[in-house]
């Protein structure tokens, strides 16, 4: 990728990694005596013994906090994949549950408190209170030799992941979510209803953002359906940034953490994006967007269950949401036809296509390949981390991947010319309570784009987001950032928080004029410390040779 300095080769290069678990074993060497058969039948007779004790354990404890986990263990012993995998490992999994609302908080006081979960997920890179926890012994470190675990080893094994590491130390396990950044194209998309705007007079889907707002002004004005139609909605409001910074300041949209931002050059040193474009031309098409009920009053405040079912009733016309086109199928348009009787989600319904920023190119949201991390409390001891390494060995093995996302060979899909074929999709949906959540405790899902994994939605879903990865490819621009100094700690880095879309927020729904309120924020920044922070980080880089 030309525009990724120094790392383009690098993302371009990961690949989600889904090789077989190797099988290890003893050798016996014989000779073909007497000896050498007695040798090898006790050696079996140890073995089976060996294994006999082990079935006869009682199950090691695993606790796991994950996005609603508890949803995921809810099945228990009538889950076939759960209970595969617990008596494979001699394990019992039990939930210490988050949320996508209280992830951060409760993991952080649970890591203050001493009681951190053996494994926990949460999005801390870059983070201080990431930096906190590896000097002051919080987290587990993998072991240097990964050889035993020849699946994990080959999936950390690219630079962006080692990069990572402190010490030659690497304390987390990142969940690749693609295997390059062109994927993240799918990552904040527009859905609109077609429909409505052809009722509404439309007869072209918008190709420009002033094409879009004309578009959803006149649904809002004509509302077809009588249902008092609203603007733009979004599963969480923290999306905002990943769609409309693409207008004007694309590298400076971020994942929400407030400290994945990331650096460019501009005037001999390296500053965060943020503050190197034309952030203020973003901010005024926001007040516009807002102003004109492009984007619903109420944004600010929505949850993810409050925009799907808007969108889903009829009382939103877009839903700005993660994960691509594939991600409304459970939650949208599965219910589609409970709602309008007869009608088609995929005739209904039509993905934004991407936009001509301002200076006439076309970005695409572009975050890191692998969105949050893994982590293993320091608490658990050296049999539990085995155990532990052994279980993520398999979960991106070929064999894990298969289960923990399609199920079981025969039941639920077939092997046909090397590709999986689901049997039955609908009923698949749902089957496997496991599959809920705990099939990205490790990595997310390749189903998005590997097609030699079947789509667990029906014909029609995926080729979308493969269509907004082709966008992104042959129309779309990389813009430029280096993720080194992203990952890069300093004492004032580690604290300066840049979250981007709560000022975008602020100011869109702000009654100051737009360049008022961009010059204070820009002043506040400052005051935090703004110019020393990016100071040090400079020198910082310089003594590491950057």
């Amino acid at each position: 990728m030309k525009c990724i300095k120094k790392w383009s080769a690098i993302l371009m290069l990961q690949v989600l990694v889904v090789g077989s678990l190797a099988g290890c074993g003893t050798k016996v060497p014989t000779t073909g005596s007497d000896s050498g058969d007695k040798q090898v039948a006790s050696g079996k007779e140890e073995a089976n013994k060996d294994e006999s004790h082990k079935k006869s354990d009682k199950p090691m404890e695993i606790t796991i906090a994950h996005w609603d986990v508890e949803g995921g263990l809810a099945g228990g012993e009538n889950d076939k994949v759960l209970k595969t995998i617990e008596d494979k490992f001699n394990v019992k999994f039990k939930p210490m549950n988050v949320t996508w609302d209280d992830y951060v908080q409760k993991i952080q006081l649970w890591a203050a408190s001493g009681t951190l979960p053996d494994i926990f997920s949460i999005d801390a890179i870059g983070t201080s209170y990431y930096n906190d926890w590896t000097s002051q012994g919080v987290l587990k470190a993998l072991p240097e030799d990964l050889s035993a675990y020849p699946n994990l080893e080959e999936y950390l094994n690219v630079d962006d992941i080692q990069t990572l590491k402190i010490d030659n130390q690497l304390y987390c396990v990142p969940r690749k979510t693609y295997p390059d950044s062109y994927w993240n194209a799918v990552d904040r998309v527009v859905l609109y209803r077609w429909d409505l705007a052809q009722e509404a007079g439309v007869t072209k889907e918008p190709e420009t953002w002033e094409e879009f707002m004309d578009m959803m002004q006149k649904i809002i004005v004509a509302d077809p359906e009588g249902k008092n139609v609203g603007g733009l909605t979004a599963t969480v409001p923290t999306l905002l940034d990943g769609f409309l910074f693409t207008y004007s300041l694309p590298a400076a949209m971020s994942d929400g953490s407030g400290s994945d931002y990331k650096w460019v050059e501009k005037d001999g040193q390296y500053v965060p994006a943020y503050f190197a474009g034309d952030a203020l031309a973003t901010f005024e098409l926001a007040r516009e967007m807002y102003t004109k009920g492009v984007i619903e009053k109420d944004i600010a405040i929505t949850k993810v269950q409050q925009g799907q079912d808007k969108f889903l009733q009829g009382q939103s016309a877009a839903l700005l949401q993660a994960g691509g086109f594939t991600s409304s199928y459970a939650n949208v348009a599965k219910h589609w036809e409970e709602v309008y009787p007869g009608e088609n989600f995929l005739e209904d319904v039509k993905m934004l296509n991407l936009f001509p920023a301002k200076d006439g190119n076309t970005y695409f949201p572009v975050f890191r390949t692998a969105w949050s991390e893994s982590y293993i409390s320091s608490s658990v001891d050296d049999t539990k981390m085995t155990k532990i390494l052994e279980i993520y060995d398999f979960l991106i093995s070929e064999e894990g991947v298969r289960l923990i996302n399609y199920g079981f060979e025969g039941e639920d899909y077939d092997v046909v010319a090397g590709k999986l074929v689901m049997k039955d999709v609908d009923a698949f949906q749902g089957k496997y309570d496991f599959m809920k959540s705990l099939n990205s405790l490790v990595a997310w899902t390749p189903s998005v784009w590997n097609d030699t994994f079947p789509s667990v939605h029906p014909e029609g879903y995926r080729e979308q987001d493969m269509k907004r990865y082709n966008d992104a490819k042959t129309i779309g621009t990389m813009p430029e950032f280096d993720m080194r100094y992203t990952y890069l700690s300093t004492p004032l880095k580690s604290k300066f928080v840049i979250k981007p879309v709560d000022d975008l927020v602020n100011i869109m729904m702000g009654s100051e004029p737009v360049d008022v309120m961009y010059e204070k924020l820009l002043k506040d920044y400052e005051a935090k410390g703004l110019s020393a922070m990016i100071k040090e980080v400079n020198e910082t880089a310089k003594t590491l040779g950057y």
